[in-house]
This record gives structure tokens, C-alpha cells and sequence, in this order.
């Protein structure tokens, strides 16, 4: 029989060093979290400006994404020190969305062809409205009450896939947009050696793993809890069973999935701040 239950107390490391890491961590996310309040817009005839084009932001869709990275990051941090407790799988799923939503700021702002970037805006773009649809055409529906309201809401959403496949026309994509699906293992995986490089085999690994157990963890996945009991305290009881107390590892997990988001939306902020202000046309800017 296993039991998981958070510790009482936060873990730390041996040399107190992921406490000074989220010292560090914590001061970055409170000024975007500054930014995320007082959004400034990009500048006229700058890159990021010059993205977006009638029926697709580009920044819109990267900003939200930042807002949300920043808020989850910020969340975890702030439930750390309210409560002192280190959870085995909570903080892990918390900081699975601000990977995710850093991981695809990136994937957008990053490429250095504006073909590209207007393409993969466009990608996530029609994922979410393809998901939409799914999401509220499945829904159960109780007897007795009208399917009207169900759907006239697809029939909008419906509307703005139409109105986005003009503009996949126009950006010379042949896809249908209602049967477009984001990988998003792909982008992690794209993202991880943009940042890292193609031959940094380890901090790739590193990444991967990261992606890989938040996931595990935000699903509820048995293996998650499994993979960690060797770290956990086993409690023999008297009629021979054991209670296994899966405790939440700061040094192991939190930690690493905290900076692998925070590392990202640094890039994000970064790349959206190089493409956000207008440059000299013979420097070269895209």
C-alpha cells in the first residue's frame, strides 16, 4: 500500500545552494510580473510589429503565453513561502505550464525568417481553435436543456478557423487549419537546442526530462510516484505492509523544473525585446 504525503518542511539542498537559486529566480519573475501589469506594445515598423498582419497577432499570442509563464512561476514561489511545505507533485505541474507556455514563446519569436515565425503563430493559432471545437462539440449535453447555445458557439469558432485559413492562403500555406495539431514535444525538443545547441547532448537530455515529468506529474501518472520511491520513506506496518511517503525533492525536481522555465522565458523576454524595439534596417534586423 503506498501513501504519498507531502513533507512538512521544504527540502533543501546540502549546500544551500537551490534556496540562493530561487532567491535569484524569484527577483527575475518579480519584474516580469512588473512588465506583465504595465505592457508596453512594440514600437511602429519594429519586427515584432511587422509579424502580425489582418487576422493573425503575433504578438498578442506571444504575450499571453509570457503572462501566463510569469504568473505560474510567480504562484509557486509564493505558495513556497506561504505554506513551507515542499509537495511531491503540485509545484511539478505548476511549473509544467510555465515551461510550456515559455517553451512556445521561443518556438514563435526565435527563427530569424519572418515567413517562419508568421507560420508557426499560426500553428499554435488553429491548434487551439481545432481544440476548442473538439472540447464543446464532445460535451455532454443534459437532458432537457437546449443544444442552441453549443452550437452557436462552434459556429464561431468555426467562423475564426475560416477567417484563418485566408490567411494561411496568404501566407502560402496549404494546410487545412481545422486539421492543423501542434506538437508540442517538438517544439520542446526545437526550443531545448536553440538555447542550449545542437551538440549539448545533456542540458537537451536535461530539458526532456523536465517536459517529460511535469507531464507525468500534472496527468497523475502512477510512474511518476513510482520512479521516486528509492527517495521516499518507507513505513513497515504491523500486518507487513508498507506505507511509502513520496516526498516533494527541491534538489531533484522543483528546483531544475523551476530554472528550466525561467531559463525559457528569460530567452522569451530576451528574443520579444530584440524584436519588440525598431532597429536600423542596415543593421540587419529581421
Amino acid at each position: 500500500m503506498t501513501n504519498r504525503a507531502p513533507s512538512e518542511q521544504p527540502q533543501k539542498s546540502e549546500d544551500g545552494g537551490w534556496p540562493q537559486r530561487l532567491g535569484r529566480i524569484s527577483t527575475a519573475v518579480e519584474a516580469w510580473r512588473r512588465r506583465a501589469e504595465d505592457p508596453q506594445p512594440p514600437e511602429p515598423q519594429s519586427s515584432l510589429a511587422t509579424d502580425s498582419i489582418e487576422g493573425l497577432n503575433v504578438e498578442n499570442l506571444i504575450w499571453y503565453s509570457m503572462c501566463i509563464s510569469s504568473e505560474h512561476l510567480d504562484f509557486a514561489l509564493d505558495a513556497m513561502r506561504a505554506t513551507s511545505t515542499m509537495y511531491p507533485t503540485a509545484y511539478m505541474t505548476v511549473a509544467r505550464t510555465a515551461f510550456v507556455a515559455a517553451v512556445n514563446t521561443v518556438w514563435v519569436l526565435a527563427p530569424s525568417s519572418r515567413q517562419q515565425r508568421r507560420e508557426r503563430a499560426l500553428e499554435l493559432r488553429a491548434d487551439d481553435l481545432r481544440a476548442q471545437v473538439t472540447s464543446f462539440r464532445n460535451m455532454r449535453i443534459p437532458k432537457g436543456v437546449s443544444e442552441d447555445a453549443r452550437t452557436e458557439f462552434v459556429e464561431q469558432i468555426r467562423e475564426r478557423q475560416a477567417h484563418l485559413q485566408k490567411v494561411a492562403t496568404t501566407l502560402g500555406m496549404k494546410q487545412d487549419v481545422t486539421k492543423i495539431r501542434f506538437n508540442q514535444t517538438n517544439a520542446i525538443d526545437w526550443v531545448a537546442e536553440h538555447m542550449h545547441g545542437v551538440g549539448n547532448d545533456l542540458l537537451i537530455a536535461g530539458t526532456q526530462f523536465v517536459w517529460r515529468s511535469g507531464s507525468a506529474a500534472a496527468h497523475a501518472q502512477y510512474h511518476f510516484g513510482i520512479m521516486r520511491m528509492d527517495r521516499s520513506e518507507a513505513v513497515r506496518e504491523d500486518s507487513g505492509s508498507s506505507v511509502v511517503r513520496l516526498r516533494g525533492d527541491l534538489e531533484t525536481d522543483v528546483g531544475p523544473a523551476l530554472a528550466a522555465a525561467t531559463l525559457t522565458l528569460s530567452e522569451a523576454f530576451r528574443l520579444y525585446d530584440l524584436r519588440r524595439v525598431r532597429h536600423d534596417v542596415s543593421a540587419g534586423a529581421v
